[in-house]
């Protein structure tokens, strides 16, 4: 429908759900942290919503990490997510460490050939020619 206005909206409220019925650190509220991060990265304002975004994937990160481990796939589209939201920014060096490390949890979780690494390489191919 492309109403991205509304997808946050209905993400934070979400959220607030969440985090009172499980905790601000539970997995359930990293999953919404990820989806809200990507939904301030959709709103098109250049700078501060990619700074939120940025700001929600962190906090989805550590979530995951701690609950999953640092190899976890779940990590692995967190960490692509948040290397985007580095670029977006401006930062191309931290978007490619992050891409890096979510190219090796792919690669290891599905082989070298499949579409999702597809996804990530061309999105780590765009962070070493920015």
């Amino acid at each position: 429908l492309g109403d991205h206005r509304q997808k946050k909206t209905l993400l934070e409220r979400a959220l607030k759900i969440e985090e009172r019925e499980y905790g601000p650190d539970h997995p359930e509220v990293a999953a919404i942290l990820t989806n809200l991060g990507n939904a301030h990265g959709d709103l098109g304002d250049p700078l501060g919503d990619h700074q939120q975004k940025k700001t929600l994937l962190e906090r989805a990160l550590k979530i995951k990490e701690r609950e999953f481990g640092p190899d976890h796939l779940k990590v692995a589209v967190t960490l692509a997510n948040l290397g985007n939201a580095h670029g977006d920014l401006g930062d191309h060096r931290q978007k490619k460490t992050l891409l890096e490390r979510a190219l090796k949890i792919e690669e290891r979780e599905f082989g070298p050939d499949h579409p999702k690494v597809a996804v990530t390489l061309a999105n780590l191919g765009n962070a070493h020619g920015a």
